[in-house]
């Protein structure tokens, strides 16, 4: 069983973390090294093995973890202690119909599961509080980025100017064509700058529509981080536009300590 981290914490070593200089957090995301994580892709006792074994490799406890039903839809609840354990060894524990969750308290693992979609990672540091956000295209058109800055402000009476931005890693705009539809629904709602045309294509770019979202909620340009990496064109990470059913899924993780 992985060790206390609320006593002892471990140095994490996920291929991608959040910013170093974040202070008193921890978070990052497994890559496909740490073999398949996404319930429904091998049998469930596969995937409980690769779990705890993703667990102990950061040095969290399984009955530390709150994860989430992920419905690409843009809610965002707080948690709290009573909510560890959830749906991270058995997915029929998971909080229903949510795709973020934030928290002010220490030793609570934020857990999310992506294969494309980008991990948001909300740093308030002023109030010792985080948010961890699943956004897909349906969630970021619905506005769950700017939904998790603005209820996390609102919680903790905080100030969105205070408010530090990573996004984990997710399909980048060269290997994201989609629908006319999809592309001229995001054009009306976060600028053409979003979508780029080649050929007669279009292109979507996610994480500029995460951004225009976010600054218009208030957080400053400032507390961004750079563009995360591609999922992809890396094999090193999962991604369902790759590999389809075969993705295994990656779990992204944020905690305070």
């Amino acid at each position: 069983m992985p060790e206390d981290t609320q006593t002892a914490p471990k140095k994490q070593s996920s291929l991608w973390e959040i910013p170093a200089t974040w202070e008193d957090v921890r978070g990052g995301i497994s890559s496909t090294s740490d073999g398949i994580v996404a319930w429904g892709r091998a049998t469930e006792r596969d995937i409980q093995i690769n779990r705890v074994r993703f667990a102990e490799s950061i040095g969290i406890r399984p009955e530390s973890v709150v994860t989430l039903e992920q419905v690409h839809g843009a809610d965002n609840v707080r948690v709290f202690q009573k909510d560890t354990g959830s749906g991270f060894l058995d997915p029929a524990t998971r909080l229903p119909a949510t795709d973020g969750s934030f928290t002010s308290e220490s030793g609570l693992v934020l857990m999310t599961s992506h294969a494309d979609c980008a991990p948001i990672f909300l740093y308030l540091p002023s109030k010792h509080a985080i948010g961890l956000v699943h956004a897909g295209w349906r969630g970021t058109l619905a506005g769950i980025a700017a939904g998790a800055a603005r209820k996390l402000c609102r919680e903790f009476d905080a100030n969105p100017e205070d408010i530090y931005i990573a996004v984990g890693p997710m399909i980048s705009t060269v290997s994201y064509e989609v629908g006319a539809d999809v592309a001229a629904e995001f054009v009306r709602e976060f600028g053409e700058t979003v979508v780029a045309k080649v050929q007669g294509k279009s292109y979507l770019d996610v994480f500029a529509a995460i951004i225009v979202d976010l600054l218009r909620a208030g957080v400053k340009s400032a507390r961004f981080c750079p563009r995360p990496p591609n999922t992809f064109s890396d094999p090193r990470w999962s991604s369902f536009r790759r590999d389809g059913d075969q993705a295994g899924g990656m779990l992204a993780y944020f905690r305070l300590l």
